[in-house]
């Protein structure tokens, strides 16, 4: 029986794609690699991660610091952000039924606690920030073992396959969502454990697990 709901946020509870986009383009000439051409964004994000990284010529070695700027950046759109569409009603309900509910991204806890506190979400009890893109299965652990629970007792939310690759590394569920950065034919090839289509399905989804 599932415990806690723990949730990414960007691209699976907040709409910040396009967001990400831009100020990526704008730090493209400073750090040495192509800039997303917007035609080209679908085709992009049909690639696991370290492929797009290879594909805009990113140089592997500065990403720890133009992560770390990305985020500084980000932080001005914090608040202006917006939520995705039914995702509101969807963790009401979740946290009306009693379910315990937490953030892991990898996005900063100052970014997350803006976000959340200009949308009035604040049934969230516990918000992490992951270090690094590929290090997520390390802060969903050390969450798990702060709140006490079982891989049988949690479900993992999120939109990307790093996402999935996580979950799978510390065996618990994860349900993928297809509103978010990555492309279903991305997901499908990592066969997370449920995809929904929409916002409301979460729900349905969580209650049916045992």
């Amino acid at each position: 029986m599932i415990k806690q709901v723990i949730f990414d946020l960007d691209g699976t509870l907040v709409d910040s794609l396009q967001t990400f986009i831009e100020l990526g383009n704008e730090m493209a000439q400073k750090y040495g690699y192509k800039p997303i051409n917007q035609e080209k964004i679908k085709e992009l994000l049909k690639l696991p991660m370290k492929k797009r990284i290879k594909e805009l010529e990113i140089p592997v070695l500065k990403l720890p610091k133009l992560g770390i700027e990305l985020l500084n950046n980000f932080q001005a759109h914090a608040g202006e952000v917006k939520p995705i569409q039914g995702v509101y009603e969807m963790l009401e309900e979740l946290h009306s039924k009693g379910y315990g509910l937490s953030i892991v991204s990898s996005n900063s806890v100052h970014n997350i606690e803006t976000f959340l506190r200009k949308n009035n979400l604040n049934m969230f009890s516990n918000i992490q920030s992951s270090k690094g893109l590929f290090s997520k299965h390390i802060t969903i652990g050390r969450l798990m073992s702060k709140l006490g629970v079982n891989k049988n007792q949690v479900v993992y939310v999120g939109d990307e396959q790093r996402d999935v690759e996580a979950c799978r590394k510390i065996g618990i569920k994860v349900i993928s969502v297809l509103w978010g950065f990555d492309s279903l034919e991305l997901l499908s090839r990592e066969k997370p454990d449920f995809i929904a289509f929409k916002p409301e399905e979460i729900v349905e989804i969580v209650e049916s697990i045992e």
